[in-house]
């Protein structure tokens, strides 16, 4: 049985225009986990040796460069606005509809757990529990 790397180094072997495709997405890696612009800008300056497809990608790349290098010195991502998108398109389609507007509204913050009614509604639930909690013990 071949280990991962062993068919790795098959696939490259067998194909001098994958090889170059793999050591330039490597290149490629080593300098976005490093953060380093310099070398992601040689790197996007080499494209002699780039099969054609690669050079569509690398073409992208040094359009949104400035952008790339921008998400190296901060750490903001639009992961959680992106979360909350799929979880409102979720609910509207769980929903099949909701008679009015303000239900699909009021469904969605009541979801969302950083909204102000979802944070007040569980703090009214917290008290409304303890006094049973309290009983129980």
């Amino acid at each position: 049985m071949l280990t991962d790397s062993e068919v790795v180094d098959r696939l490259l072997k067998m194909s001098p225009e994958l090889a170059q495709a793999y050591k330039y997405y490597q290149e490629l890696l080593l300098a976005v986990h490093r953060k380093d612009a310099v070398l992601l800008k040689e790197l996007l300056n080499e494209t002699q040796e780039l099969p054609e497809v690669m050079k569509k990608v690398n073409k992208t790349l040094l359009e949104h460069f400035d952008e790339i290098v921008n998400s190296f010195k901060t750490s903001y991502s639009n992961g959680p606005v992106e979360g909350t998108n799929n979880k409102i398109k979720v609910i509207k389609k769980t929903a099949y509809g909701f008679r009015n507007f303000a239900n699909f509204r009021l469904r969605i913050l009541l979801a969302l757990k950083t909204s102000f009614l979802s944070m007040n509604m569980r703090r009214e639930i917290k008290k409304a529990t303890r006094p049973i909690q309290e009983q129980a013990a």
